[in-house]
């Protein structure tokens, strides 16, 4: 095998997966799983569902709201997109979705690839901003483990179960100012980048000045393009629905999660959901194998036994919870590509550019997909 980047990239995926799922089945009781996986209430994974599609409907409209500024377009080609990106998310590696949006958008829609690019970027930012927002609310919000809090939590059994999460929530509660820290900063930077965004031209110019002359003036074309797609910050009304539906994207994630508690019969606090919802985000970023398998049931695991609950209910909950969150926009993904006539083979042909690193081609790619 040549050790190219991908395949680098790729088996360190794998084995951090491998690991994940080592990790999730090693304290499986195969007994008492199928037992809690037949004696769940399935009732409650309907409108978890809906929740979960509610998800990308709202991502779609906070797209909508990106690119407002740019050019006007209908929300069920966005959302198609979306269903689309996060379809090639779960199967392919080096989350080639990302890329595969904005090109699709450039495709159909004919706005500048670079600028369509920017909007998903903005989008992350966006995203970012609010978990850090929203990471500090939860934290701030979990309560201290003690035995007054018994109609919130359920313990284990386990005594060191508790020890850990004695000192696991309070430890989280220090880091709230760091995340509010970094958070304000954030947002601050973005804002002045937009507000003078001449002068950060110059200084990236200057950090630039080592680089080929080629590389360098990609860089900065694509900083232009990046604060076109900014330029959405200064409308102040837009800006705050965009912050609105990324808080939302958010808020659905914490319910989708609360709501499937109750068919294993857990009693989580909301906030708790959240705290889960918070730790998915961060795990599922992280470098694995395609379709999050073992890092996102691994995450759910842990993040639960913070709250105490019982690791065969957890080992349960996560299974399904990871195939609502991975089947349906995988199913929908695909029938948007049919609809759209795209071969999944230029999807893996647009994967396998990206994670070669090979941007220049990329274009070209999307050429040969129309």
């Amino acid at each position: 095998m040549k050790f190219s980047k991908k395949n680098i990239l790729f088996l360190l995926s794998i084995v951090a997966s491998i690991v994940c799922s080592w990790l999730f089945v090693r304290k499986i009781d195969w007994a008492l799983l199928k037992n809690a996986l037949i004696e769940a209430n399935y009732w409650f994974i309907i409108p978890t569902i809906i929740l979960n599609l509610l998800f990308y409907v709202v991502r779609a409209f906070r797209w909508q709201g990106l690119l407002s500024h740019i050019k006007a377009i209908s929300t069920i080609n966005l959302l198609s997109l979306t269903f689309i990106g996060f379809m090639a998310n779960n199967i392919l590696p080096a989350r080639v979705g990302e890329a595969l949006r904005p090109f699709l958008l450039y495709k159909k829609e004919d706005i500048k690839f670079s600028t369509s690019v920017a909007t998903v970027i903005v989008e992350r930012i966006f995203d970012m901003l609010v978990l850090i927002i929203f990471t500090v609310g939860v934290i701030a919000l979990l309560p201290h483990p003690s035995p007054s809090h018994n109609n919130l939590l359920v313990y284990t059994s386990v005594n060191h179960a508790n020890t850990m999460k004695e000192s696991i929530i309070p430890s989280l509660k220090k880091w709230t100012e760091v995340f509010a820290v970094v958070g304000v900063f954030t947002i601050v930077s973005l804002f002045l980048v937009v507000a003078k965004p001449d002068f950060f031209k110059k200084i990236l110019y200057k950090l630039c000045s080592f680089l080929p002359h080629k590389l360098k003036d990609k860089i900065l074309e694509f900083y232009e393009s990046f604060i076109h797609g900014l330029k959405i910050l200064e409308n102040k009304t837009q800006t705050v629905w965009i912050l609105s539906f990324s808080l939302l994207i958010w808020i659905i994630n914490g319910a989708e999660i609360y709501l499937l508690g109750f068919s294993f019969h857990m009693h989580l606090p909301f906030v708790g959901a959240c705290f889960v919802a918070v730790c998915l985000a961060l795990a599922v970023a992280l470098p694995q194998a395609p379709g999050y398998i073992g890092v996102f049931h691994i995450a759910v695991l842990k993040s639960l036994d913070v709250f105490g609950i019982q690791t065969t209910a957890a080992q349960s909950y996560a299974i399904i919870l990871w195939a609502i969150s991975v089947l349906p926009s995988t199913i929908i993904g695909f029938l948007f590509l049919w609809k759209e006539g795209i071969a999944f083979r230029e999807v893996v042909k647009l994967e396998e550019e990206i994670a070669e690193g090979k941007l220049e081609e990329l274009e070209g790619v999307t050429k040969d997909i129309e």
